[in-house]
């Protein structure tokens, strides 16, 4: 079957989802309040380039969360959050369906851990409730986190417009700006490529040498934003990550004609190129 999948957003867990919104706030991204997730003690700010979106993900209540077992949830973020003893950074893609069942009879025949489709929702600021379903799948054999996966239960079209209805896509000052590619270190980027590609039937592009990284990179044709996987050959970004964290996601991509920058905040590495660069 075709899985008809797309990137939709990316996980940075931090301590204080507030303070992390109003940094990109400052200079010129327009980032917004989420909202609260009333049965696990945690809540969310986002920013939208377009359909995909970063959601910097945050505890406040931590009794709440520890007592509803949130982060016992097979595969979850909160799994792998938890398992990082909550420490800040990137934790997981999430990639956008609507054959969340058949999705999940798939990757069983694959050999992956399957746990979903699970539903759910939260509070929206203005109090109208946002509810989804989610479908969480693990390998066993890596410690790499897995994407998850979500259907909205709306098509894309029904979602933007409701977005931009709630301002939640709106235009940001620092100008046109969309997300590009999504890296992670591994010990072993064709083996984890090579799986990837088998699992979510995606494309893998011819190997490269990062400089930047000091890494041979392997990247594989999500639509919606490239994932790149990096092995290191030295000292740098990939190896310091493999190091202290193991095998994670660590630098998100993003493309903005007017801007060029490369900075890490709150455990988390975002690289902006210009021009007429996608990569």
């Amino acid at each position: 079957m075709s899985l008809n999948i797309s990137f939709d957003h990316v996980i940075h867990y931090i301590n204080d989802a507030h303070e992390l919104k109003d940094e990109w706030l400052n200079i010129g991204f327009h980032a917004v309040e989420g909202g609260r997730h009333e049965h696990r003690g945690s809540y969310n700010t986002l920013l939208h380039f377009g359909i995909e979106y970063i959601e910097f993900l945050a505890i406040d209540d931590f009794e709440l969360f520890k007592r509803v077992g949130a982060q016992d949830v097979k595969d979850s973020p909160f799994y792998a959050i938890g398992d990082d003893q909550f420490e800040e950074g990137f934790y997981k893609v999430c990639i956008r369906t609507r054959n969340l069942d058949k999705l999940a009879e798939r990757f069983r025949e694959k050999g992956l851990q399957v746990n979903g489709p699970v539903p759910l929702s939260r509070k929206r600021p203005d109090g109208t409730l946002l509810e989804w379903s989610l479908l969480f799948v693990g390998d066993e054999s890596s410690d790499l986190p897995l994407p998850f996966f979500i259907d909205w239960h709306e098509t894309d079209e029904e979602r933007i417009a409701g977005l931009k209805d709630a301002s939640v896509i709106h235009p940001h000052e620092a100008g046109n700006t969309s997300i590009t590619g999504f890296t992670m270190a591994v010990h072993d980027a064709k083996q984890t490529a090579d799986n990837w590609s088998t699992w979510f039937e995606l494309d893998v592009e011819e190997p490269a040498f990062d400089e930047t990284l000091n890494a041979t990179v392997y990247t594989l044709n999500l639509p919606g934003a490239k994932l790149h996987f990096a092995e290191p050959k030295g000292n740098g970004l990939v190896q310091d990550t493999l190091t202290k964290r193991g095998e994670r996601p660590f630098e998100l991509r993003l493309h903005n004609v007017n801007n060029v920058s490369s900075f890490t905040t709150k455990g988390a590495h975002y690289t902006i190129s210009g021009g007429n660069n996608h990569a």
